[in-house]
């Protein structure tokens, strides 16, 4: 369920943020490398940022966004990965999405299995909304 800021949101569209999350996520995990940098470039904003686990920039503005996807992918085989329903938090033309994920991949002969959120930050813009920021904070691991 969103968290809606009384009086300010008015009737915000949910299911449009949701639509854009998955389809952001179908295209890596589903579609075709050649579809890929079409399909994410419907859900990215032109000057998204992708930050990594240590909240570095891994990527800064559309193409180089679209283009990590494409580095990762070109290297990795996915066995498997689960995705959580984001929960989302609304404000006017803004909107914060985080979700859980599980993916077990192979890359260079080796299989390796990691878990994590992602948070994304989304701005509505010319009527639809598009992702600005994406951080991928892997999961804290106990020794």
């Amino acid at each position: 369920m969103p968290r809606i800021i009384a009086g300010y949101n008015g009737r915000v569209a949910e299911a449009e943020i949701r639509a854009v999350i998955e389809r952001m996520n179908r295209a890596w995990l589903e579609g075709t490398i050649d579809e890929l940098p079409a399909a994410l470039d419907e859900c990215f904003h032109p000057a998204i940022v992708i930050r990594g686990g240590d909240l570095q920039a891994h990527g800064s503005g559309k193409e180089a966004c679209i283009q990590s996807y494409l580095d990762f992918l070109d290297g990795a085989v996915i066995h498997r990965c689960v995705i959580e329903p984001p929960e989302i938090d609304l404000a006017g033309d803004t909107a914060m999405a985080i979700y859980g994920w599980e993916m077990t991949y192979e890359t260079d002969g080796q299989q390796y299995t990691e878990s994590g959120s992602d948070i994304l930050a989304l701005a509505r813009s010319e009527g639809r909304w598009l992702i600005t920021w994406r951080a991928m904070l892997p999961a804290m691991v106990e020794d």
